[in-house]
């Protein structure tokens, strides 16, 4: 199941090397894989780039000689058209309709918006704020009111006012009064869209001379800071805490201040900053890894921490540095610039599809396929679906297989331009998503559970129209998708069925092996297991055994066949 899951789920992987990602790494017969095919299959083994860099030559091999067992397996499969198997073909146009409309929409709305966020997150930005509250469902004098206050707040601005002052006066952020509107460094992705976006869009120094509308009200941005971003930083620190009395209150600041001053000029002159954490520092948690915090991202320290660590040197030490915590000397041992967006992609592509902004894009998209198919519900069928449910029960509380009749499932909830959505069609929804499984069967739920059902196969139509089956990325991933049930199919159907166990095997085994069956008796010794209460764990650990003796066999001829031949200096290229 392993080299099932391996190679079904395929990163997209791009190169920017075509010379390099092409060259020819193993021959299988008439067949080659490049070293770009096995840089991605074994990307997604180790899960990043950085880990695949990193990897003895010793696991590429390792890798490597499994995807040859894997691809030889393949190769013999289609060879003997097991593709055309009835099973296998239905499995594949079900994972078609299932995959299509995921890389429609990733073609569509992801991947645009996927680069816009890396080419945000190349800067990081500092920005102030004036906010002006005013719900999103405000009555319209309420929404004139804020609008005519957020204009009067420009004009202050406009005439010269200090945006600090003027935040203090009429921001209704809580956190006003601690930070006078400054919300510090952040970068893509890490605030509302309507508020990056316009923020991104100033230069330093400027304000948007229009109120910004989010879901907090109306924002005055000001742009104070713009720099290339640091992914993270690596440092160590020692830490020097505050004295304080009985409630709690700081006492002789100055002379924790002074030792800490002491400390930091031991360091600066040279002594051992690991020695010194020893000797010094009152940070138990990392006192015992020398101070070291390893690899910390931006906002996720103490601010004064923060700003000294973003802009030091490498190798460079701080001091002391005032937090609540007390006094910090602070050594810098390395920085990670933002990877290229071909490492950054997926990471990126995950949050942005958690986020509201794809919620939002993604909810238009379907809405504009909607109107260009002419949707339309069947008031027949939503009616007929409503006198089936009880509107104080939810999805959960019914067996929808079994409270529809083969003719109620015939139903017409839906129509579009060449197709429609019927109760069979709700049931099989509704058997993958959860979504509404909670929720009283209202008359709105059960029409959101409708058009729900109806994404999918708007978004198979859109797909299909697209030609998306003729992109090289999607080609490329049906075939994993093939192969990985074509191996399957050889694994289960050719290979397990040939491995038979008798009990006089067994037994053998066991004979040979009784020290491996042990349990714990009434006296606390370890004593064997007799054979009929170990037999389940032998029965396990002989059908392995077999399996792998019968695979070996079969892949010894597979390779007479398919002569294969490994390019080692090939592979030596790997990530460079």
């Amino acid at each position: 199941m392993f080299g099932i899951l391996l190679i079904i789920a395929i990163l997209a992987f791009s190169s920017t090397n075509c010379g390099h990602k092409n060259k020819s790494l193993v021959e299988i017969g008439n067949e080659k894989i490049t070293l770009g095919e096995f840089e991605k299959q074994y990307l997604k083994t180790v899960g990043n780039i950085d880990s695949a860099t990193n990897k003895s030559i010793d696991d590429k091999k390792q890798f490597l000689n499994l995807y040859i067992n894997f691809r030889l397996k393949v190769k013999d499969a289609r060879e003997r058209s097991l593709l055309n198997n009835p099973e296998i073909q239905k499995d594949v146009e079900e994972y078609k309709r299932n995959y299509s409309p995921t890389y429609l929409i990733d073609k569509e709305i992801v991947d645009a918006e996927v680069k816009k966020l890396y080419d945000m997150r190349k800067d990081e930005i500092r920005a102030s704020h004036i906010l002006i509250t005013l719900p999103e469902n405000a009555p319209p004098q309420d929404s004139v009111a804020a609008y005519q206050k957020a204009d009067s707040v420009i004009q202050k601005l406009k005439d010269g006012a200090d945006f600090a002052a003027v935040a203090l006066e009429y921001s209704q952020d809580r956190t006003v009064k601690s930070n006078n509107g400054d919300l510090y460094y952040f970068t893509g992705g890490m605030t509302v869209p309507e508020f990056e976006d316009a923020a991104y869009s100033l230069k330093v120094g400027e304000f948007t001379k229009k109120p910004v509308r989010t879901m907090f009200g109306l924002h005055i941005i000001k742009l104070t800071d713009r720099q290339p971003r640091i992914e993270s930083v690596k440092i160590s620190h020692i830490l020097l805490q505050d004295k304080r009395d009985s409630v709690g209150n700081v006492i002789d600041s100055l002379a924790t201040y002074q030792r800490a001053l002491d400390v930091y000029n031991k360091a600066k002159n040279g002594e051992s900053f690991e020695g010194l954490v020893q000797q010094f520092s009152e940070d138990q948690g990392s006192k015992i890894s020398q101070g070291n915090i390893g690899y910390i991202e931006r906002r996720k320290l103490a601010q004064p921490i923060d700003s000294v660590a973003f802009i030091m040197r490498v190798g460079e030490i701080a001091g002391p540095v005032r937090s609540p915590y007390g006094w910090h000397i602070v050594k810098k041992f390395d920085e990670k610039k933002v990877g290229s967006l071909e490492k950054e992609y997926e990471n990126i592509k995950n949050e942005y599809k958690k986020s509201t902004k794809y919620k939002d894009n993604y909810t238009k998209f379907v809405e504009t396929l909607k109107e260009k198919y002419g949707y339309k519900l069947i008031n027949e069928g939503v009616n007929f679906l409503k006198s089936k449910f009880d509107t104080v029960k939810t999805i959960s509380d019914y067996n929808l297989d079994s409270i529809f009749t083969p003719q109620d499932k015939e139903i017409v909830l839906a129509s579009y331009e060449g197709g429609q959505v019927k109760i069979s069609d709700i049931i099989n929804h509704m058997n993958v998503n959860r979504d509404f499984s909670r929720m009283a069967l209202t008359e709105q739920t059960i029409v959101s559970i409708i058009k729900s059902s109806s994404e999918s196969p708007l978004l198979n139509k859109k797909a299909k129209e697209s030609n998306i089956e003729k992109d090289d990325e999607y080609i490329e991933n049906i075939t994993d998708y093939e192969n990985g049930l074509l191996v399957f199919r050889i694994d289960q159907d050719e290979l397990w069925s040939k491995v038979k166990l008798s009990d006089p095997d067994l037994i053998a085994y066991y004979e040979s092996n009784k020290t491996k069956y042990t349990k714990v008796d009434s006296t606390g010794k370890s004593v064997p297991k007799p054979f009929e209460e170990a037999k389940p764990e032998i029965s396990n650990e002989l059908q392995q055994l077999k399996y792998k003796d019968i695979e070996k066999s079969y892949l010894e001829s597979l390779r007479q066949k398919y002569p294969v031949v490994i390019h080692d200096d090939v592979l030596a290229e790997a990530y460079k």
